[in-house]
């Protein structure tokens, strides 16, 4: 009898201690916040490697991700194809922000923090940020992993909320996804690498540098050339008809009647520099546009680099809706 009690003491004592350690091996949420603070405030530089996935309107698009960053403000966001040729960069210096089309040779600079606003999903300092801020954050920790889910800021049309995944370790980024109202991922960045004390120099971080991350072998393009095709929206506001396209030498017009007509054209530019212009960056995902108010504000153009040809959709639509028009463009091969 007091072997057996002997034995039930030991497997209760062995099964005390088991929950104990299960309960020690993740981290409180109070914790994880404390040190994401110290850690953030001791970053001074890194450099990520990353795939993104985008899923939208039937279509699923892969792009490759490298990014620089050098605190306390500056940073480089490479975005390329699935074969990893650069495409555009993203460069934050003391003059602003740049996009570049490096084999157009075409640069658009911006005012304000880009990086609070949309590029979190890049940056890693950014999506930190947002877990440090968020005031309607969810927080779990499994298999080595912390999971932090928030409501989208901005709102989105196509997303409701965002998911951060860290390594439990290390704090190092394993996932940035954009998630639907039905929690199905809309944009997914999964990390390949991540490194921190990168030995960067300031001139790394400038436009002309940008430039020179075109494809050495990439075919020039032929200003004027209408080899793309007709390239068509997948999605069109409701009410929205589309009319017939028009052509010129060297362009597409595409029009659309409705409440709010708009149009669009497409052209191959010249792969010369061009004045920079300002406006509002708008992330496409895996691309960006340029947003800008015309006409007194009751219209507004969206202009936007895809596969070297140049898009500008122009007209009188709410923000959200010339979004996921030029969402839905993305990725689309002419007709």
């Amino acid at each position: 009898m007091r072997n057996k009690r002997s034995i039930y003491l030991v497997l209760i004592t062995v099964l005390v201690l088991s929950l104990a350690m299960v309960g020690c091996g993740s981290k409180n949420q109070e914790t994880v916040m404390k040190d994401l603070t110290s850690f953030k405030q001791e970053l001074k530089s890194y450099e990520s490697k990353a795939t993104m996935t985008v899923t939208a309107h039937n279509s699923q698009q892969k792009y490759y991700i490298e990014t620089w960053y050098m605190a306390p403000n500056y940073y480089r966001i490479a975005l390329g194809n699935d074969a990893k040729d650069i495409t555009q960069v993203i460069v934050k210096n003391d003059d602003g922000i740049f996009v570049v089309s490096p084999q157009l040779k075409k640069s658009f600079r911006f005012k304000g923090d880009w990086a609070e606003n949309q590029g979190h999903v890049y940056l890693y300092h950014a999506a930190v940020d947002r877990i440090l801020k968020s005031k309607d954050l969810k927080y779990d920790a499994a298999e080595g992993k912390l999971n932090f889910t928030m409501k989208m800021e901005p709102e989105n049309p196509l997303v409701a909320q965002q998911r951060i995944v860290l390594n439990e370790t290390n704090l190092h980024p394993l996932q940035v996804a954009l998630l639907d109202k039905d929690a199905k991922s809309v944009v997914s960045v999964d990390f390949n690498s991540f490194k921190t004390g990168v030995d960067y120099k300031k001139d790394s971080f400038t436009p002309e540098a940008a430039m020179t991350l075109a494809p050495t072998d990439a075919q020039p393009v032929m200003a004027g050339a209408k080899d793309f095709g007709i390239i068509e929206p997948r999605y069109l506001p409701e009410g929205v008809t589309k009319l017939a396209p028009q052509e010129t030498q060297s362009s597409v017009l595409l029009r659309f009647s409705g409440n709010d007509p708009f149009t669009i054209i497409e052209q191959r530019p010249a792969a010369v520099s061009s004045a920079l212009k300002s406006g509002e960056i708008v992330d496409l995902w895996g691309t960006t546009a340029v947003l800008a108010e015309v006409e007194g504000g009751e219209t507004r153009s969206m202009h936007w680099f895809h596969n070297n040809v140049e898009f500008s959709l122009t007209g009188k639509l709410p923000v959200d809706e010339m979004i996921k028009v030029a969402q839905s463009m993305i990725g689309t091969v002419g007709k």
